[in-house]
Formats: structure tokens, sequence, C-alpha cells
């Protein structure tokens, strides 16, 4: 069963897991160190404009869903492992149902083109592609129109 909950210093490890291996890849800045993971924990507990939830599946964290509420950015990522399962979506689904944003507020995520399977996961979740450049595409979720 997968939860979305808060993340904490004794996830630090968890983190790093998810944050390295292959799933390295899909990430900028690469590999996390233990330093890095212990301290992406604590950011997410102390920034209120960041909302950062560990997707726990049977009581095991596999991986991790962000949205920056002042920029809309939205990002997720599941252990390399733990690919395959709908886990991503599942998430990510979750998230923007929970926190859906305001009526103006945009959600944009960018995914490799390379990573196709990204891209299933922002477009079950409700994203629709809005351009591609640099090996990236770029995604927004529609605004919902005031009723």
């Amino acid at each position: 069963m997968l939860r979305l909950r808060e993340l904490a210093d004794g996830d630090a490890e968890s983190v790093r897991r998810v944050y390295g291996g292959g799933a390295a890849a899909d990430v900028w800045f690469g590999a996390m160190t233990a330093d890095q993971a212990l301290a992406y924990v604590r950011e997410a507990a102390r920034d209120p404009v960041l909302l950062v939830r560990g997707i726990e599946v049977d009581g095991e964290l596999v991986g991790v869903v962000r949205l920056d509420r002042a920029s809309g950015q939205l990002s997720y990522l599941v252990r390399e492992d733990a690919r395959g399962n709908g886990h991503a979506t599942a998430a990510v689904r979750e998230l923007l149902a929970r926190v859906r944003p305001a009526e103006e507020q945009k959600v944009v995520a960018v995914q490799r083109v390379a990573n196709a399977a990204s891209g299933r996961v922002l477009a079950k979740a409700g994203l629709v592609p809005v351009r591609t450049a640099g090996g990236y595409v770029h995604w927004e979720l529609p605004v919902r129109e005031a009723r």
C-alpha cells in the first residue's frame, strides 16, 4: 500500500538510496552523498514553500515527490529497484489532489526526452507537454477555470 508522508532525519539514508544508482541519471546533480541527503530531508522539514513527501510502500521509503509552491515546479524520483509499479504515478496524482494549487497557479515539470517513462507518469497525472527543447520535454498542468 502506498502512502505519502513527511520526511524525518531518519529517512536520510533511504533518500540517499532513492537519489543513487541508476536513478541519479535522472537528476541534474547526480547521486546524493549522505550529507546531502540529510540536508535535503532537513530542508524539506523547515521550508514552508516546499512540499516534499516520501513515497512509502509497505513501510519502505521508495521515492520522493516534491512541489515548490512558489514556482509550481513538480518533481519526483522513485528508487531504481521500485520502478515500473505505478508508484510515481500514484504519488504525483495524490500530491496534486491534496494540494491542488490556486486556480491561477501553474504546475510545471521537466522530463528528459530519453526518459519516456517519466513522460507517461506526467501524462497520467494530467499534465500536458508544452514544448521540447535541449533534450527536455516541458510539461504543465492545465489551470482549472474558475467556477
